[in-house]
This record gives structure tokens, C-alpha cells and sequence, in this order.
């Protein structure tokens, strides 16, 4: 009989069947769907998620949240590469994307985190520094209401043709 949690992966850990060498990449997208353009997050991690091409490779993991946490930490410490994708409403159109270094700075609360601060914890908990960048989405509404804005929708799929070129060109298919 196996003993509990032996030979097994912890629900964190990088994809199986992942060979080594390779440089494991998250893209973690983060919003709320459910008010607007704070939803281009989650909806270009569905699109991702959609490509058959990125379903068949091991180095590249997809996950959608609500918003960054301190468990967030230890996710991101089992990767090399970290895309964290948000909606922007002072960014440039229709997306920018750039490098992000970690940052100890916390709000009051730890109820949420930024990309940053997340990066900060992975590095003080678990002595990891992924390299990360952010894909920030030009969004324009963010009231209660699910749907995309039709500026945000064109600046998504500007974005996601941006980063599956990217992630093709990361690694072998």
C-alpha cells in the first residue's frame, strides 16, 4: 500500500509529464468577469485554453482567479516563468506588456495582492525568483455587468495574438 503524499505531486507542482530542461511557464489571468472589462483576465486564459496546440504541451499551465492571494506564492514558486494577465484601466491601448520585479509593498489587508507582492512572498517563503511579467488589458467598463466593452474585446484580441506568438515561440510544440 502507497503511503499518503508519497510519489505524489503536490497540487501545485509543475505539469506532469513535463521534461527537464524545459522552462515551466504559468500565465495566471485575474479579474472579475462578473463586472465588465475586469474579466479580460479570465476571458484570455479561456482563449488559451481553447488553442489546441498549447493543450498538448506540458510547460505551459493556465490558471484564472478572482484575485491575487498570499497562496498565490506558492504557485508561482514552481515555475521559472510567471505572465500574469489583468485588465488595465490607465494602461496603454490596446495592451502593454512588461517585466515585473517584486515588490514587499502590502496594503492593509492581505486579502489582495499585486503581481508584485506576490513575487516578494515566493521569494521570502520559498527562496524562488520566476522571471514575471504582466499583460495588462486595456479595459473602459467596469461597472456590475458580465461582457466585455467592445474596445476591451478588440484590445483581448490583440493581446492573445500577441501571447500565443509568444508561448510558440517559448518553447517546442
Amino acid at each position: 500500500m502507497r503511503q499518503p503524499g508519497k510519489g505524489r505531486r503536490p497540487p501545485d507542482a509543475v505539469s506532469p509529464g513535463s521534461r527537464p530542461g524545459r522552462r515551466q511557464t504559468l500565465v495566471c489571468g485575474f479579474g472579475n468577469p462578473g463586472r465588465g472589462d475586469d474579466g479580460l483576465g479570465p476571458a484570455l486564459v479561456a482563449r488559451l485554453e481553447a488553442e489546441s496546440r498549447l493543450r498538448r504541451r506540458t510547460d505551459i499551465r493556465t490558471e484564472t482567479r478572482l484575485q491575487l492571494n498570499i497562496e498565490d506564492a506558492l504557485t508561482v514558486s514552481g515555475f521559472d516563468l510567471v505572465i500574469f494577465v489583468d485588465a488595465s484601466r490607465r494602461g496603454r491601448e490596446p495592451y502593454e506588456f512588461r517585466k515585473i520585479r517584486s515588490s514587499a509593498r502590502f496594503s492593509f489587508s492581505t486579502h489582495s495582492l499585486s503581481p508584485g507582492s506576490v513575487l516578494a512572498l515566493c521569494r521570502e517563503l520559498y527562496g524562488k525568483s520566476p522571471q514575471a511579467y504582466i499583460l495588462a488589458i486595456r479595459g473602459r467598463s467596469f461597472g456590475l455587468g458580465e461582457g466585455l466593452s467592445e474596445q476591451a474585446s478588440r484590445g483581448l484580441d490583440g493581446a492573445a495574438a500577441f501571447l500565443l506568438e509568444r508561448l510558440k515561440t517559448s518553447g517546442p510544440d
